[in-house]
């Protein structure tokens, strides 16, 4: 292969989120790398292909391969690095595609959580892929960079999965850097920050990433195959330069923290926040995911006093048993205080849950919705609800292995609807690559089924809780009982509640009016029947 400027990186960022989505998909990591190239001397440019789809709204098949022509054309390199996770994992390859089609001796690389948990047979499947970068990447794009990308090279280098000789074969495996302090500045100039902030709902908060890694043991949670369980994170002096970094150069005050449990380690938490006491002197706030079990009310009152402004916490399940099945194991009366008092503090907290595992039972479903019910009433400001997804390399996928069948109507972690005859077909050739598009399933329940709960809790919770709770009172409805009824009244008047792209939240709450006002006719006529049978 012939490799033209070594000494230049495509980086380039898939089609990710639906355009229906509040918020884009950042490249943090590849802004990261681009850092990483930038302290070599070399140089990148970033291709970002999800605030594309954004600044343009919709593309036909031969637009996009028209820009993809265009971009190869005009690019000055043959070496394209494609950073992927499940979502985005047909469209990465469909894009690695047309490259090689266009440029021929074009270097391919694709890293990512997605490649990471599959490099062997994203390697026996798909010839066009060169090389696949395998977890942390900083150090590997380093080595390949300083190797000037030549193949003959690679089988030094850690973390990679090579061609050679006709065989398909992993290098040493690459050992995690212990100092994240060793990273180079992301390099932002890759990127217009303008065009993030308008062209996502809401509020932007850029992110900084301030560390990798959790040493716990979900079933469902893909984090170790990438980080591995070593939690891990840069000092707090580097934390609060890159917070100031964006603050002088770009103008942010509110951050949005990348690390999957920011509070594992309790000192870690403590010298951080004691160091922003005494130096966040622009007065930076921030954001963070925590697990409800690695926080408390008194470090919650110390975050607050050292600028944190909103939590995460990944619930999950509302049931204790299925926090036992999914190895979670929160506690609940543990998390109740916290939240309580982070309403107080005004701070934004938000509660995650998932519907479907394979063990779930209709009790189990219940409890998991009257407790987002509960949380709601008691201080989140947002929740989430998904369908379970099994990400490959998880338990789930495992369990699941070679029984994905039934594509998924609607999938809060691939939710893409992709427009092109190649991709379907990707999808539908080889399942488990993609199992993230499939259902997961279920002994009692229906893809159907779980698809229509998932979007009805969203909504009932997010903007119905209170009517939800009078009904649940003075009817004695639990969550289930109540989506039964309302996907009938939804079925007779033909409401697609169940499609967020085209259903809003506005008319959920204007239809669910009338369907608790026909809900409660009914039970008043039913109720006078029995009185008058009864005379």
């Amino acid at each position: 292969m012939s490799i033209g400027n070594r000494k230049k990186i495509c980086l380039i960022n898939p089609p990710t989120t639906d355009l229906a989505d509040a918020q884009m998909y950042f490249p943090m990591a590849l802004i990261t790398l681009g850092g990483v190239i930038k302290s070599l001397g070399g140089h990148s440019e970033l291709w970002d292909f999800d605030l594309y789809f954004r600044k343009i709204k919709n593309s036909s098949e031969k637009s996009f391969r028209k820009l993809i022509q265009h971009g190869v054309d005009g690019i000055g390199t043959d070496v394209f690095g494609i950073s992927s996770i499940c979502s985005n994992f047909p469209m990465a390859l469909w894009i690695a595609k047309e490259i090689k089609f266009h440029r021929p001796n074009s270097m391919i690389i694709l890293g990512g959580p997605q490649p990471s948990s599959l490099p062997t047979e994203i390697l026996k499947t798909f010839d066009f892929i060169d090389v696949v970068a395998i977890g942390e990447g900083e150090k590997t794009l380093e080595e390949l960079f300083l190797a000037g990308f030549k193949p003959e090279k690679f089988a030094q280098i850690p973390g990679l999965a090579i061609r050679e000789n006709g065989e398909i074969k992993l290098t040493p495996k690459r050992t995690l850097i212990k100092d994240m302090d060793e990273f180079p500045f992301p390099d932002y100039s890759l990127i217009n920050f303008e065009d993030y902030i308008s062209h996502q709902s809401g509020a932007y908060y850029p992110n900084v990433e301030v560390g990798r890694g959790c040493p716990f043991h979900c079933t469902f949670c893909s984090t170790a195959l990438m980080w591995e369980k070593d939690y891990r994170v840069k000092s707090p002096q580097r934390i609060l330069a890159e917070m100031e970094h964006l603050y002088n150069n770009h103008g942010f005050q509110y951050f949005d923290f990348i690390h999957d449990n920011f509070t594992t380690s309790r000192k870690f938490v403590l010298d951080f926040c004691d160091f922003m006491d005494k130096n966040n002197r622009h007065q930076l706030k921030w954001k963070a995911s925590s697990r409800t079990d690695c926080i408390d009310v008194k470090r919650l009152e110390i975050m607050q006093r050292a600028g944190l402004f909103g939590l995460f916490f990944g619930i999950e399940t509302g049931s204790e048993r299925m926090q036992s099945v999914i190895k979670k194991n929160l506690d609940f009366d543990h998390f109740e205080p916290i939240l309580r008092r982070g309403n107080q503090l005004g701070m934004g907290l938000t509660t995650a849950f998932i519907l479907g595992f394979p063990e779930e039972k209709f009790e189990d479903l219940n409890e998991t919705i009257i407790r987002a019910l509960h949380y709601k009433s008691v201080g989140t400001q947002n929740v989430y609800f998904s369908k379970l997804t099994a990400l490959t390399g998880t338990s789930i996928y495992r369990d699941n292995l070679n029984k994905f069948s039934e594509l998924s109507q609607v999938s809060n972690t691939s939710p893409q609807d992709y427009g092109l005859p190649y991709i379907y077909a990707l999808i539908r050739n080889h399942p488990n690559l993609f199992s993230s598009f499939y259902h997961v399933d279920h002994p009692e329940f229906t893809a159907d089924f779980l698809t229509r709960l998932t979007e009805f809790a969203q909504l009932l919770v997010s903007y119905q809780p209170d009517n939800a709770l009078m009904l649940q009172k003075s009817l004695g409805l639990n969550p289930i009982n109540l989506f039964i009824l309302w996907d009938r009244w939804a079925s007779k008047y033909q409401i697609p509640y169940y499609n967020f792209r085209i259903y809003s939240p506005q008319s959920f709450k204007i239809n669910f009016i009338f369907f608790i006002n026909e809900l409660i006719l009914s039970q008043n006529n039913q109720a006078s029947e029995s009185q008058r049978v009864a005379v």
